[in-house]
């Protein structure tokens, strides 16, 4: 399976961290593509680096565009598509994985699978299919989301047409996959595991968060010169963020500076991320 992760000039800073990760704990099966702009010369451990183009002209608008003509290029009739900036902090659930590919395989309408619950949906945003697996509603939003998610490689292509911004792809897209007849499913076992904000923010600009991910795998990646100890905070809430130094020997005191009410969220998020 191709696992397709989208960036931009901006994010190139993390790329040997999310390489570093995905090498660690993402089955080498997995065939890892960083699509960028212009030359990369830092270290990856896995993947391959694509420059789709020696600078990304049009700014966001032409965000769809690009992704489009790659896409095209390929015969695979699933892949995995993100963006390049979570930062995997446990291994993959190889086995939910592979339990939702194979009930895409046995219907044609199902054009996406997530892999996990979004925290911004309510029961009454879902049914159960079985244990393992849950059947999104036509009146949840955010059935197209920039998360790492499987996809019918043509239906994204379809969406994709449709739009121009990675903002307008979550707005719009999921507005259109609710007019059809598409289906979108989603496991019910989180399958990759990872802080769910993007590590870098334009509400934090030069800094990159590591709340969620393990010190072993920071500091690891500190002494690889991967990471500079300096810029690193932790969260990526609007306002006051602690400093992964300050934090790092107990992250949930990072808390201390989130707003009281996406508390509950962060303290979920740590919980799930470094069980």
């Amino acid at each position: 399976m191709k696992v397709i992760l989208v960036g931009y000039e901006g994010s190139k800073k993390i790329l040997s961290t999310t390489s570093f990760l995905y090498d660690k704990y993402v089955p080498k099966e997995f065939e890892i593509f960083y699509l960028n702009f212009g030359k990369f010369d830092g270290e990856l451990k896995t993947g391959t680096y694509v420059s789709l183009d020696d600078e990304q002209k049009g700014g966001s608008s032409s965000w769809a565009r690009y992704i489009i003509e790659y896409l095209r290029k390929l015969e695979d009739e699933f892949i995995i598509f993100s963006l390049d900036d979570y930062l995997q902090s446990n291994h993959m659930n190889y086995d939910a994985y592979k339990n939702a590919l194979d009930y895409m395989k046995t219907d044609k309408s199902i054009g996406s699978c997530k892999m996990s619950i979004g925290p911004s949906y309510r029961l009454n945003d879902y049914d159960k299919i079985d244990d393992k697996l849950y059947l999104l509603r036509k009146t949840a939003g955010y059935s197209a989301t920039t998360q790492m998610n499987i996809w019918r490689r043509d239906f994204l292509i379809d969406i994709l047409s449709r739009i121009s911004s990675p903002w307008q792809f979550e707005l719009d897209g999921s507005a259109f996959i609710s007019s059809t007849q598409t289906k979108i499913i989603g496991s019910l076992d989180v399958v990759f595991n990872y802080p769910e904000p993007s590590s870098i923010s334009s509400r934090h600009p030069g800094q990159i968060s590591v709340l969620g991910n393990k010190k072993s795998d920071v500091e690891e990646c500190i002494e690889n010169g991967y990471l500079d100890e300096d810029e690193l905070i932790m969260g990526q809430w609007v306002g006051a963020v602690r400093s992964y130094s300050d934090c790092k020997d107990d992250p949930y005191d990072a808390l201390d500076a989130c707003p009281s009410g996406e508390y509950d969220y962060y303290k979920l998020l740590l919980d799930t991320c470094l069980s």
